[in-house]
């Protein structure tokens, strides 16, 4: 009787210590990138469309983490054009080359740069997007008065992000906090749109001197 009960405990004790590293693993692992990339729920052609993405072009993305509009945004511009990836973390960069690289897309080079500077390679780029991060940035005006330096004549600036007048969470910026360090740092506004899924697109120029 002794020795049965003994061995229902240590096999009842064993089921626990592998349910709970099983459990663990699970916790610990997370959900899949594109779970938690679904849930920004943007719709990336339209956005693509609206600040005017075509074949051939010299783009910047900064805030690039590991490549969520990145990847779209190297498809979209093709072989002949190129997108610079910038972001202040080594990690995420690391993670959206192994991307890039598995999606064949030749056309991305990664950019470590500051809080207050992309440190692009190029002074001639067409388009400079920031994609969910905007609302991160610790120098926003400071970064956008540095960013005037790698736009050609003409250049724009597109920022995406939620917009919380449409349900975001409140540590998102409101399209006037944005549009006033926009003018700040000396731009203008050409376009804005409020995509369907609830984000906010807008698109600003360099004010001529």
């Amino acid at each position: 009787m002794e020795r049965a009960r003994r061995l229902r405990l240590v096999v009842g004790t064993s089921l626990v210590i592998l349910a709970t590293a099983i459990i663990g693993v699970t916790v610990a692992a997370g959900p899949p990138a594109w779970l938690l990339e679904d849930q920004w729920q943007l719709d990336i052609e339209q956005a693509l469309n609206v600040v005017g993405v075509t074949p051939g072009m010299v783009v910047g993305e900064a805030g690039a983490g590991d490549g969520y509009f990145t990847l779209p945004l190297a498809t979209r511009v093709g072989a002949t054009g190129a997108v610079y990836a910038n972001d202040i973390s080594r990690r995420a960069l690391s993670s959206l080359e192994s991307r890039a690289k598995s999606e064949r897309l030749a056309n991305v080079q990664t950019v470590i740069g500051d809080v207050d500077d992309p440190r692009f390679p190029r002074h001639d780029l067409e388009l400079i997007v920031v994609v969910h991060a905007f609302h991160d940035f610790d120098k926003p005006v400071e970064w956008l008065v540095n960013l005037k330096k790698y736009l050609r004549s003409g250049g724009r600036v597109a920022i995406i992000d939620r917009d919380p007048a449409r349900g975001a969470e409140s540590h998102f910026w409101p399209r006037d906090r944005i549009r006033g360090y926009a003018q700040d740092a000396g731009y203008d506004m050409i376009t804005s749109a409020d995509a369907d899924t609830g984000h906010l697109i807008m698109v600003f120029t360099p004010r001529p001197a």
